[in-house]
């Protein structure tokens, strides 16, 4: 459930979870993909955060943190004997001998420390939203830390988070005073804009961003804009390179979404075919899977049958 700890403050903050999961540097649409990814959920991302480096001692940030959790999102897909695996070797591969060390080590404290985590869903009293128990929710996960992370560690791994929570708690704090008119909320809201740290603010804003994009290219469509004209709304609010995969995500979906409706309605004529055996109709839908789809994608199907 804890990819982060500071998606449950912006759950109760009612913001938006692509406002803070991945932050904007580490975001899908600044990449290309992997060809081979670890779990059919991680398909066309890369391994996020910690960029590699020679240096014999670890860097502790939340980059670091955020690796772990690339791979720890995939808990149900993979076994955690698996993913441990593959962590420790992105950890190798990016680190010099006596950092990759430490880094595995750390991880190990890490996972000992989501466990703690996990536990507090079980506190009764810590359940809801109200900004009480949301502060409540927060402190508690922060004071587990000390159990697992030096002072200095906990700053590395946390430090954004933390940043990040406190505004979004400061927030419905302003938002919840019943005291305060709409006039004032707004100021106040301008004002936790200016003092906030540049790349939190660009984390908050950029869902907002990519909403109003989104909302604007389908109005276009549906006033009959054609590809180019879809490209060059994007282009113009997102850069063109993020426009270019987005048209080739239209692409790909365009392509999925006409495979699957060619698989539904073969898929529906071979069960209603009432010279097939139970047997054959099984073979013939194995076959039709086999042919249409890939391993990944077979995956996918069910939501479809």
């Amino acid at each position: 459930m804890h990819k982060s700890v500071y998606l449950l403050a912006a759950l109760a903050a009612g913001v938006a979870l692509a406002a803070v999961w991945p932050r904007p540097a580490e975001a899908e649409l600044a990449g290309g993909g992997a060809s081979a990814p670890f779990a059919a959920s991680l398909a066309g991302t890369q391994p996020d955060g910690a960029p590699a480096s020679p240096a014999a001692q670890l860097p502790v940030d939340d980059s670091l943190r955020r690796l772990f959790d690339y791979y720890l999102a995939t808990e149900g897909e993979q076994s955690l004997a698996a993913i441990v695996a593959a962590v420790e070797a992105e950890l190798a591969r990016r680190f010099a001998p006596a950092a990759a060390q430490a880094a595995k080590q750390l991880f190990q404290r890490y996972l000992a420390y989501k466990r703690d985590l996990q536990a507090l869903d079980g506190v009764a009293s810590l359940q809801g939203n109200a900004l009480g128990v949301a502060r409540q929710r927060l402190d508690a996960a922060r004071a587990l830390r000390s159990r697992h992370f030096s002072a200095a560690e906990a700053a590395g791994l946390f430090g954004w988070e933390d940043r990040y929570d406190d505004d979004a708690l400061a927030r419905m704090q302003i938002q919840q005073d019943g005291s305060l008119s709409a006039a004032d909320k707004r100021a106040r809201l301008a004002e936790l804009d200016r003092q906030l740290d540049p790349a939190i603010l660009a984390a908050r804003q950029q869902p907002v961003q990519h909403l109003a994009v989104a909302e604007q290219v389908a109005k276009a469509r549906e006033q009959g804009a054609d590809a180019a004209e879809v490209f060059r709304i994007r282009a113009a609010n997102v850069g063109e390179a993020a426009a270019e995969r987005l048209a080739k995500l239209d692409t790909e979906e365009a392509d999925w979404q006409r495979r699957i409706q060619a698989y539904q309605q073969t898929l529906a004529a071979l069960r209603a075919d009432s010279t097939l055996s139970q047997a054959e109709r099984e073979a013939r839908i194995a076959q039709l899977r086999e042919a249409g789809f890939d391993a990944q994608e077979r995956l996918r199907l069910s939501a479809y049958e």
